[in-house]
């Protein structure tokens, strides 16, 4: 069944090389946000989903576009050469460089930040390289430079570790080599990816971990056929762990064991109806293996499909229960929406994930609420005068188990199976606030071009189910970006104020988080 949908989407597409499909890496300072509120803004159309990332620049929807989007004078005025060459069916372009440092001044906070590992103190991460195509070839080097100064924190009981000292790492980073086929893409890439229609959080996979080498399959941009759109990606990678590092899915303890490498088969499918405009509906699927599972005897009778890419395999296990345990493996799995409102300039969202399979349909009916997560979310653009604009976002995600953990408890999400479970160094893929944890997000914003500034709110849980002391982060936040010239600033000061903080009663902490990015345009 597979195979068979696989060929009906290639033949359904015409025979056209995409060019040019540069893309905008998650976490690219100021431009990722505004790409997805250039579609509220109707210059991207509604079906493309958001819900498999990062965006990717087409023929249609050039990188410059995107620019002048944000700034209609920008090139003119600053008399940007980002090009070495631009031909027909070639191009090499200088990628801009951003650098994000940020501050903790007491306490580890912050999450969706890449490669940054969650620490106290000084952290930057810096980024450049180039795009360059050929064809269907296109080939983007970006690595990144990371530094942390792994400052001391308030340790607890339940929490914490003591620093290691300052780190200096490096990554491959946004990078990729694939081959592109009218609106099907294939290679090697390092880069991050982000599952799901979420904008702050993700339940599967997000901009939390460093990006690991894999293998892909998938779409740059929507494949239109004449039932609607489809958009996927497809991984099979290595995911790594470092004994050195604190474990963000063990409470920021450190672990002296050897090191290792899990498998990992990852999947995000979002389909476009052609009848309902801009409704987005889709699924992820996620395992994890320790690689030295892969040849126990477990495995013995399985097939490639069922060894190395078992986001096809059945969801429920009735009759697979007593092979499947044996193989020490982990999935995590969500179903989710996004309706885009281009007349409102308004979208929904939401995303609900399992990470346990049911045993059968009656299992899943009798408790669908068994090792769960969720997350909705919305945002509103009020269009201003002079290309400005007013946008407002409000998202809450909950991993929390619901009450259904009373009749069988399944543990944290993330913590279901091993503890490296969807981990990439260490820190999280998926769920970045933490395993069991809950989080409210509310933030205003006026935006011009690469101009905004803003206002934001936040409540996190840390764990609530399991602890008597309830830990509690309540986040005010304002920021403000400028551009001048040939350079864009992005700085942002938030307030945390933190009840019974690592779980201890009574322990009140007050962090202040800071950080400044540049992007500089060569």
């Amino acid at each position: 069944m597979t195979r068979k949908l696989l060929l009906f989407l290639f033949i359904a597409s015409t025979y056209s090389i995409g060019a040019f499909a540069q893309s905008v890496a998650l976490g690219s300072i100021r431009l990722e946000e505004s790409t997805r509120d250039f579609q509220l803004l109707g210059k991207i159309p509604a079906d493309y989903s958001f819900n498999n990332r990062p965006f990717h620049a087409s023929k249609s929807i050039p990188i410059d576009s995107i620019y002048r989007w944000m700034d209609s004078s920008f090139f003119d005025q600053q008399k940007l050469h980002h090009h070495i060459v631009k031909k027909k069916w070639a191009s090499l372009q200088i990628l801009p460089i951003d650098l994000l440092q940020q501050y903790n001044s007491n306490t580890p906070y912050g999450y969706n930040n890449g490669s940054l590992p969650k620490a106290s103190g000084y952290q930057q991460i810096a980024r450049a390289g180039i795009f360059a195509s050929a064809g269907p070839l296109q080939i983007q080097l970006q690595p990144e430079w990371v530094y942390a100064q792994n400052s001391n924190y308030p340790i607890t009981g339940e929490y914490g570790s003591a620093n290691i000292g300052p780190q200096s790492l490096q990554y491959l980073g946004q990078s990729s080599i694939s081959l592109n086929l009218n609106a099907l893409s294939v290679g090697v890439s390092t880069q991050n990816h982000w599952y799901g229609p979420g904008i702050n959080n993700s339940l599967l996979m997000s901009y939390n971990a460093p990006g690991f080498a894999h293998f892909y399959f998938g779409t740059h941009r929507p494949l239109r056929t004449a039932i609607g759109s489809f958009e996927w990606s497809l991984l099979a990678g290595r995911l790594s762990e470092d004994s050195t590092f604190a474990y963000e899915n063990s409470n920021l303890h450190r672990y002296a064991y050897p090191q290792r490498t899990m498998y990992y088969n990852g999947m995000v499918f979002s389909y476009h109806p052609k009848w309902l405009n801009g409704l987005h509906v889709g699924f992820s699927r996620a395992f994890v293996v320790p690689e030295p599972s892969l040849e126990t005897a477990a495995y013995d009778n399985s097939s490639f499909t069922d060894k190395y890419l078992p986001v096809f395999t059945v969801v429920q296990k009735q009759n697979i229960l007593l092979v499947e345990d044996q193989k020490a493996r982990d999935q995590q799995i969500s179903l989710f929406m996004r309706w885009v409102l281009p007349q409102e300039h308004m979208e929904w969202y939401g995303e609900y994930g399992w990470n346990d399979h049911s045993l059968n349909i009656r299992d899943f009916y009798m408790g669908p609420a068994h090792s769960s997560a969720y997350l909705v979310g919305m945002k509103k653009i009020v269009p201003m005068k002079k290309e400005s604009y007013f946008s407002f976002q409000a998202e809450y995600m909950r991993t929390e188990q619901l009450p259904e953990y009373m009749v069988r408890d399944a543990g944290n999400w993330n913590r279901h199976g091993s503890l490296q479970s969807f981990t990439q160094f260490n820190q999280l893929l998926g769920s970045a606030i933490g395993p069991g944890n809950n989080v409210f997000n509310l933030i205003c914003s006026w935006n011009k071009g690469w101009k905004r500034y803003l206002f934001g709110l936040e409540k996190l849980q840390q764990d609530p189910l399991y602890y008597s002391a309830k830990w509690t982060q309540m986040v005010i936040t304002a920021g403000t970006d400028y551009n001048y010239k040939h350079w864009v600033l992005q700085t942002q000061l938030k307030w945390v104020k933190e009840k019974n903080y690592g779980w201890q009663q009574d322990n009140l902490q007050t962090n202040i988080f800071a950080t400044v990015g540049i992007k500089y345009f060569l």
